[in-house]
């Protein structure tokens, strides 16, 4: 019987429910039902860069099991209603939104479990209550999309300071270069935006990573971490805001 994903992000089982964003919910939705998963459509938030809108790492954050705290734009929404349907415990973000980074960065944190990386200084204070003394400070706002989590101990980023700060919590970091993912308006994206569980041991992107400048060095490192690479449609890797595991069979 499915039930909540017990760590943020990284499920034990082949997921049943997954969340991602607006603009993005009719390619993903087809791209997992071959898996039997579904997906749950996200509302866009209107408060922010309309280019990023339908990034779901800026409006939902997932503390584990049934707690989630969504970006106070989404109260009464088709989404919200959706998810409390599955027996979610929901709060709404402290924090205001507006366009202007990092007033869009407040529910972008990333966890594996153990720890909560983040910039203290405008993490939302829902998440600052709940995890606080798991909190690592990085300067970086957009920690959640900056990062690929491929289990609780190794990760995938282009962002110095969060590898720093993963590896001095004694986490396998494989360091990219940046570029080599779209995000529409952009110079490029990121990986964390564009890449998720799908279950314990496969890692789902949403394209190919063929043009990918270290594709030898992450297909490496998952086969490394006895991971499967699994690539859902066959245009070159995007950013969406990721892919949110909710229930896991």
């Amino acid at each position: 019987m499915p039930h909540f994903v017990m760590l943020p992000n990284l499920p034990n089982h082949r997921i049943s429910v997954a969340a991602v964003g607006e603009d993005y919910a009719d390619i993903i939705s087809t791209a997992l039902e071959p898996f039997g998963i579904t997906a749950l459509s996200c509302n866009r938030n209107c408060f922010v860069d309309k280019r990023l809108s339908s990034h779901i790492d800026l409006s939902v954050f997932h503390h584990g099991e049934k707690k989630f705290t969504l970006a106070k734009t989404l109260y009464g929404s088709a989404f919200s209603n959706e998810l409390s349907k599955t027996g979610a415990d929901i709060s709404y973000s402290a924090a205001d939104f507006s366009p202007q980074y990092p007033n869009d960065a407040s529910l972008c944190a990333l966890s594996n479990g153990s720890k909560l990386f983040h910039n203290e200084s405008f993490c939302d204070t829902n998440i600052k209550s709940c995890h606080g003394e798991k909190l690592v400070h990085v300067n970086q706002g957009y920690a959640k999309c900056s990062v690929c989590l491929i289990n609780e101990t190794a990760a995938i980023s282009s962002d110095v300071g969060l590898i720093r700060a993963m590896r001095n919590q004694g986490m396998d970091v494989l360091e990219i270069s940046s570029g080599g993912i779209e995000l529409t308006g952009f110079a490029y994206g990121f990986i964390g935006g564009a890449a998720f569980k799908i279950s314990a041991d496969e890692l789902a992107f949403t394209g190919n990573i063929n043009t990918h400048p270290n594709k030898a060095e992450i297909l490496s490192f998952l086969e490394l971490h006895e991971i499967k690479p699994i690539f859902l449609t066959n245009r070159p890797i995007f950013d969406i805001g990721s892919v949110l595991p909710i229930t896991e069979f």
